[in-house]
């Protein structure tokens, strides 16, 4: 999970509100088939909801994860073959900028207005 709020952060690892999470990039590591269980073991990854890997005519693969520049330097340093992307933190980031602030349905005053749908709701949307 991709998670630059430190206030979200999991009840289970350390850190305060003082500590600050590095960016993190989109990167694509390719393996091979042997060294893909060693890859997995050495360096915690996030792989997102689930592995996303590319089968390469080589009988390679590339993988797509996310990692903090350290990570992708060590990963570099042992070896792997690592593509780094956008910075997908400073993109969250820039997103969070377009969540609206307040309560605009004024504690329950305002209804909701528009086409919704009523999940559990038996034949499906309404349209």
């Amino acid at each position: 999970m991709l998670n630059d709020d430190v206030g979200n952060r999991n009840p289970n690892q350390p850190g305060g509100a003082e500590d600050v999470l590095p960016d993190l990039f989109e990167v694509r590591i390719t393996v091979s088939r042997e060294d893909f269980a060693e890859l997995m073991q050495k360096f915690p990854l996030d792989l997102g909801c689930r592995p996303h890997i590319e089968m390469n005519p080589d009988g390679t693969g590339t993988l797509q994860a996310f990692a903090s520049e350290e990570r992708i330097r060590e990963l570099g340093a042992h070896g792997y073959k690592v593509e780094q992307g956008e910075n997908v933190s400073a993109v969250g980031r820039e997103r969070q900028k377009e969540v609206g602030v307040g309560d605009r349905f004024q504690g329950g005053r305002v209804m909701p207005r528009g086409l919704g749908d009523k999940p559990g709701r038996p034949g499906g949307p309404r349209r």
